[in-house]
Protein backbone atom coordinates (compact mmCIF):
# COMPACT_ATOMS: atom_id res chain seq x y z
CA UNK A 1 0.00 0.00 0.00
CA UNK A 2 1.32 3.67 -1.19
CA UNK A 3 1.74 5.90 1.66
CA UNK A 4 -1.10 8.45 1.10
CA UNK A 5 0.27 11.64 -0.63
CA UNK A 6 -1.11 13.77 2.82
CA UNK A 7 2.09 14.14 3.91
CA UNK A 8 3.23 18.12 5.50
CA UNK A 9 6.39 18.81 3.28
CA UNK A 10 8.81 20.93 5.59
CA UNK A 11 11.97 22.16 4.49
CA UNK A 12 14.77 23.13 6.38
CA UNK A 13 18.78 24.68 5.81
CA UNK A 14 21.24 22.46 7.88
CA UNK A 15 22.09 25.41 10.14
CA UNK A 16 18.68 25.82 11.65
CA UNK A 17 17.56 22.22 12.08
CA UNK A 18 18.75 21.56 15.56
CA UNK A 19 16.30 24.39 16.33
CA UNK A 20 13.82 23.06 14.41
CA UNK A 21 13.54 19.19 15.00
CA UNK A 22 13.83 17.14 17.56
CA UNK A 23 17.32 16.34 18.74
CA UNK A 24 17.46 12.58 17.91
CA UNK A 25 16.22 13.14 14.29
CA UNK A 26 17.60 16.03 13.85
CA UNK A 27 21.23 14.29 15.02
CA UNK A 28 20.28 11.52 12.33
CA UNK A 29 20.74 13.93 9.74
CA UNK A 30 23.70 16.23 11.25
CA UNK A 31 25.41 13.12 10.61
CA UNK A 32 24.62 11.96 7.56
CA UNK A 33 25.58 15.93 6.21
CA UNK A 34 28.74 15.55 7.82
CA UNK A 35 31.42 17.15 5.29
CA UNK A 36 34.07 14.94 5.70
CA UNK A 37 31.89 12.16 4.68
CA UNK A 38 32.01 12.26 0.61
CA UNK A 39 29.02 9.43 0.59
CA UNK A 40 25.50 9.17 -0.46
CA UNK A 41 22.88 7.14 1.38
CA UNK A 42 19.75 6.05 1.36
CA UNK A 43 18.10 4.19 4.81
CA UNK A 44 14.72 2.53 5.15
CA UNK A 45 13.53 1.45 8.38
CA UNK A 46 9.66 -0.02 8.54
CA UNK A 47 8.21 3.72 8.99
CA UNK A 48 10.72 5.96 7.07
CA UNK A 49 12.91 6.21 4.24
CA UNK A 50 15.74 8.83 4.77
CA UNK A 51 18.77 10.13 1.86
CA UNK A 52 21.68 12.06 1.91
CA UNK A 53 24.05 13.18 -0.31
CA UNK A 54 26.92 15.28 0.21
CA UNK A 55 27.96 17.04 -3.04
CA UNK A 56 31.49 16.70 -3.47
CA UNK A 57 34.05 19.95 -2.53
CA UNK A 58 35.44 20.10 -6.14
CA UNK A 59 32.48 21.22 -7.12
CA UNK A 60 31.30 23.92 -5.50
CA UNK A 61 32.76 26.51 -7.96
CA UNK A 62 30.95 24.33 -10.62
CA UNK A 63 27.61 22.90 -9.57
CA UNK A 64 24.77 24.78 -11.22
CA UNK A 65 22.57 24.60 -8.03
CA UNK A 66 25.09 25.53 -5.40
CA UNK A 67 24.12 22.80 -3.20
CA UNK A 68 25.97 21.32 -0.67
CA UNK A 69 24.51 18.88 1.27
CA UNK A 70 21.03 17.54 0.83
CA UNK A 71 18.65 15.41 2.75
CA UNK A 72 14.93 14.35 2.82
CA UNK A 73 13.16 12.04 5.15
CA UNK A 74 9.74 10.54 4.36
CA UNK A 75 6.90 9.04 6.51
CA UNK A 76 3.52 8.14 6.15
CA UNK A 77 3.11 11.69 8.07
CA UNK A 78 5.82 13.63 7.20
CA UNK A 79 7.88 14.80 3.97
CA UNK A 80 11.05 16.97 5.09
CA UNK A 81 13.75 18.28 3.56
CA UNK A 82 17.36 19.36 4.80
CA UNK A 83 19.40 21.33 2.52
CA UNK A 84 22.66 23.80 2.88
CA UNK A 85 24.16 25.83 -0.04
CA UNK A 86 28.21 26.59 -0.33
CA UNK A 87 27.71 29.99 -0.67
CA UNK A 88 24.12 31.62 1.56
CA UNK A 89 24.22 34.59 -1.17
CA UNK A 90 23.52 32.33 -3.89
CA UNK A 91 19.29 31.98 -4.63
CA UNK A 92 17.43 29.32 -2.22
CA UNK A 93 17.09 27.24 -5.74
CA UNK A 94 15.66 23.99 -3.32
CA UNK A 95 12.60 26.80 -2.23
CA UNK A 96 11.97 27.80 -5.07
CA UNK A 97 11.63 24.14 -6.24
CA UNK A 98 9.22 22.93 -3.62
CA UNK A 99 7.41 26.31 -4.25
CA UNK A 100 7.41 25.74 -8.23
CA UNK A 101 6.22 21.99 -7.11
CA UNK A 102 3.20 22.98 -4.88
CA UNK A 103 1.43 25.19 -7.55
CA UNK A 104 2.28 22.48 -9.91
CA UNK A 105 0.19 20.30 -7.82
CA UNK A 106 3.02 17.69 -7.85
CA UNK A 107 3.06 14.87 -4.91
CA UNK A 108 5.43 15.79 -1.67
CA UNK A 109 7.54 12.58 -2.86
CA UNK A 110 7.75 13.56 -6.80
CA UNK A 111 8.67 17.35 -5.58
CA UNK A 112 11.58 15.77 -3.79
CA UNK A 113 12.90 14.08 -6.84
CA UNK A 114 12.70 17.44 -8.83
CA UNK A 115 15.00 18.84 -6.36
CA UNK A 116 17.44 15.29 -7.34
CA UNK A 117 16.52 15.93 -10.73
CA UNK A 118 18.01 19.70 -10.76
CA UNK A 119 21.13 18.62 -9.41
CA UNK A 120 22.34 17.06 -12.84
CA UNK A 121 19.59 18.45 -15.14
CA UNK A 122 22.33 20.67 -17.22
CA UNK A 123 25.48 18.83 -16.55
CA UNK A 124 25.31 16.74 -20.11
CA UNK A 125 25.98 20.89 -21.36
CA UNK A 126 28.92 21.20 -18.86
CA UNK A 127 30.56 17.47 -19.87
CA UNK A 128 30.05 18.82 -23.80
CA UNK A 129 32.10 22.07 -22.40
CA UNK A 130 35.03 20.06 -20.76
CA UNK A 131 35.09 17.41 -24.07
CA UNK A 132 35.92 20.56 -26.28
CA UNK A 133 38.52 21.67 -23.79
CA UNK A 134 40.36 18.14 -23.71
CA UNK A 135 40.06 18.28 -27.60
CA UNK A 136 41.99 22.11 -27.74
CA UNK A 137 44.27 20.24 -24.54
CA UNK A 138 45.16 17.80 -26.99
CA UNK A 139 45.61 19.64 -29.98
CA UNK A 140 47.90 22.02 -28.33
CA UNK A 141 50.14 18.76 -26.40
CA UNK A 142 50.58 17.56 -30.34
CA UNK A 143 51.64 20.93 -31.55
CA UNK A 144 53.89 21.94 -27.96
CA UNK A 145 56.99 23.53 -28.10
CA UNK A 146 59.44 23.01 -25.46
CA UNK A 147 58.45 26.51 -23.83
CA UNK A 148 54.75 25.00 -23.08
CA UNK A 149 55.73 21.56 -21.54
CA UNK A 150 54.94 23.29 -17.72
CA UNK A 151 51.57 24.73 -18.89
CA UNK A 152 50.23 21.67 -20.48
CA UNK A 153 51.40 19.20 -17.76
CA UNK A 154 49.72 21.65 -15.50
CA UNK A 155 46.04 21.68 -18.18
CA UNK A 156 46.09 18.00 -17.82
CA UNK A 157 46.28 17.66 -14.00
CA UNK A 158 43.87 20.39 -13.80
CA UNK A 159 41.38 18.38 -16.40
CA UNK A 160 41.84 15.14 -14.18
CA UNK A 161 41.19 17.29 -10.93
CA UNK A 162 37.84 18.65 -12.38
CA UNK A 163 36.75 15.46 -13.66
CA UNK A 164 37.41 13.50 -10.31
CA UNK A 165 34.54 14.97 -8.50
CA UNK A 166 32.22 15.00 -11.03
CA UNK A 167 32.73 10.90 -11.14
CA UNK A 168 32.22 10.68 -7.34
CA UNK A 169 28.89 12.58 -7.59
CA UNK A 170 27.54 11.13 -9.86
CA UNK A 171 28.28 7.28 -8.08
CA UNK A 172 26.78 8.43 -4.99
CA UNK A 173 23.74 9.53 -6.76
CA UNK A 174 23.91 6.03 -8.90
CA UNK A 175 24.23 3.93 -5.71
CA UNK A 176 21.52 5.77 -3.57
CA UNK A 177 18.94 5.85 -6.25
CA UNK A 178 19.32 2.29 -6.77
CA UNK A 179 18.31 1.46 -3.25
CA UNK A 180 15.14 4.06 -3.84
CA UNK A 181 13.74 2.48 -6.97
CA UNK A 182 13.50 -0.65 -4.62
CA UNK A 183 11.16 0.82 -2.81
CA UNK A 184 11.44 -1.79 0.17
CA UNK A 185 8.23 0.63 1.91
CA UNK A 186 6.25 1.04 -0.49
CA UNK A 187 6.32 4.55 -0.73
CA UNK A 188 6.59 6.18 -4.25
CA UNK A 189 4.05 5.20 -6.83
CA UNK A 190 4.59 3.66 -10.63
CA UNK A 191 4.53 7.12 -11.81
CA UNK A 192 7.06 8.20 -9.28
CA UNK A 193 9.14 5.02 -9.75
CA UNK A 194 9.18 6.20 -13.39
CA UNK A 195 10.16 9.52 -13.02
CA UNK A 196 13.30 8.68 -10.48
CA UNK A 197 14.07 6.13 -13.20
CA UNK A 198 14.54 8.27 -15.86
CA UNK A 199 16.86 10.32 -13.60
CA UNK A 200 18.99 7.31 -12.63
CA UNK A 201 19.25 6.85 -16.43
CA UNK A 202 20.61 10.11 -17.03
CA UNK A 203 23.11 10.29 -14.19
CA UNK A 204 23.95 6.70 -15.67
CA UNK A 205 24.98 7.82 -18.51
CA UNK A 206 26.52 11.21 -17.60
CA UNK A 207 28.90 8.81 -15.53
CA UNK A 208 29.94 7.06 -18.06
CA UNK A 209 30.38 10.13 -20.09
CA UNK A 210 32.97 11.06 -17.38
CA UNK A 211 34.35 7.75 -17.24
CA UNK A 212 34.87 8.67 -21.23
CA UNK A 213 36.19 12.11 -20.90
CA UNK A 214 38.99 10.84 -17.98
CA UNK A 215 39.71 7.87 -20.66
CA UNK A 216 40.46 10.65 -22.89
CA UNK A 217 42.87 12.54 -20.94
CA UNK A 218 44.51 9.63 -20.02
CA UNK A 219 44.61 9.12 -23.84
CA UNK A 220 45.63 13.14 -23.97
CA UNK A 221 48.66 12.63 -21.78
CA UNK A 222 50.12 9.11 -23.36
CA UNK A 223 50.14 11.08 -26.54
CA UNK A 224 51.90 14.10 -24.42
CA UNK A 225 54.26 11.21 -23.64
CA UNK A 226 54.78 9.88 -26.50
CA UNK A 227 55.48 13.47 -28.03
CA UNK A 228 58.04 13.78 -25.70
CA UNK A 229 60.16 10.23 -26.35
CA UNK A 230 59.89 11.33 -29.61
CA UNK A 231 61.49 14.96 -29.17
CA UNK A 232 64.37 13.01 -26.88
CA UNK A 233 65.02 10.55 -29.45
CA UNK A 234 65.30 12.78 -32.01
CA UNK A 235 67.71 14.83 -29.46
CA UNK A 236 69.37 11.48 -28.68
CA UNK A 237 70.03 10.63 -32.15
CA UNK A 238 72.06 14.10 -32.72
CA UNK A 239 73.91 13.74 -29.78
CA UNK A 240 74.63 10.25 -31.49
CA UNK A 241 75.36 11.77 -34.56
CA UNK A 242 77.90 14.35 -33.54
CA UNK A 243 80.00 11.34 -31.51
CA UNK A 244 80.25 8.58 -34.02
CA UNK A 245 81.73 11.66 -36.46
CA UNK A 246 84.32 12.89 -33.80
CA UNK A 247 84.93 9.60 -32.36
CA UNK A 248 87.38 8.54 -35.31
CA UNK A 249 89.04 12.13 -34.87
CA UNK A 250 89.53 11.30 -31.66
CA UNK A 251 91.60 8.66 -31.88
CA UNK A 252 93.66 10.24 -34.94
CA UNK A 253 94.22 13.22 -32.54
CA UNK A 254 95.37 10.65 -29.66
CA UNK A 255 97.50 8.76 -32.59
CA UNK A 256 98.94 11.48 -33.83
CA UNK A 257 99.54 12.95 -30.42
CA UNK A 258 102.16 10.03 -29.45
CA UNK A 259 105.04 11.27 -31.40
CA UNK A 260 106.80 8.02 -31.79
CA UNK A 261 109.82 9.04 -33.51
CA UNK A 262 109.46 6.40 -36.18
CA UNK A 263 106.15 7.69 -37.22
CA UNK A 264 106.19 8.67 -40.96
CA UNK A 265 104.25 11.80 -40.92
CA UNK A 266 106.64 12.90 -38.39
CA UNK A 267 109.76 13.35 -40.94
CA UNK A 268 107.58 14.08 -43.38
CA UNK A 269 106.77 18.56 -44.50
CA UNK A 270 103.27 17.09 -45.54
CA UNK A 271 102.52 15.60 -42.46
CA UNK A 272 100.70 18.08 -40.55
CA UNK A 273 98.82 18.78 -43.82
CA UNK A 274 98.38 14.84 -44.95
CA UNK A 275 96.58 14.41 -41.20
CA UNK A 276 94.52 17.28 -41.43
CA UNK A 277 93.36 15.79 -45.05
CA UNK A 278 92.48 12.67 -43.65
CA UNK A 279 90.04 13.89 -40.68
CA UNK A 280 88.49 16.17 -43.29
CA UNK A 281 87.66 12.99 -45.40
CA UNK A 282 86.54 11.03 -42.29
CA UNK A 283 84.19 13.59 -41.69
CA UNK A 284 82.94 14.07 -45.05
CA UNK A 285 82.83 10.38 -45.40
CA UNK A 286 80.56 9.89 -41.95
CA UNK A 287 78.11 12.72 -43.32
CA UNK A 288 77.54 11.08 -46.28
CA UNK A 289 77.34 7.61 -44.84
CA UNK A 290 74.74 9.29 -42.12
CA UNK A 291 72.57 10.75 -44.72
CA UNK A 292 72.03 7.97 -46.96
CA UNK A 293 71.02 6.48 -43.88
CA UNK A 294 68.73 8.58 -43.36
CA UNK A 295 69.99 9.03 -39.55
CA UNK A 296 69.83 13.09 -39.76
Amino acid sequence: MHFEDNQEIKWYKLKNLKDSLASEFSQKFMDGANVDDGFARYEYDDNYDMFYFNVPEGLKDMAKSGLAHLGFYISKTNVICVYDYWDDDKPDIVKSLIASGISKKFSNRKIILSILDHITKDDGKLLGKLEDCIAALEDSVIHSKDSEVKENIHGISDMKQTLLPLKQMYEQLIDALEDLMEDENDIYTEVEIKYCTRIYSRIERLYKTVINLREYVSQTREAYQAQMDISLNVTMKTFTVITAIFLPLTFIAGWYGMNFKFMPELSSKFGYIGVTVLSVIIVIGCLIIFKKRKWF
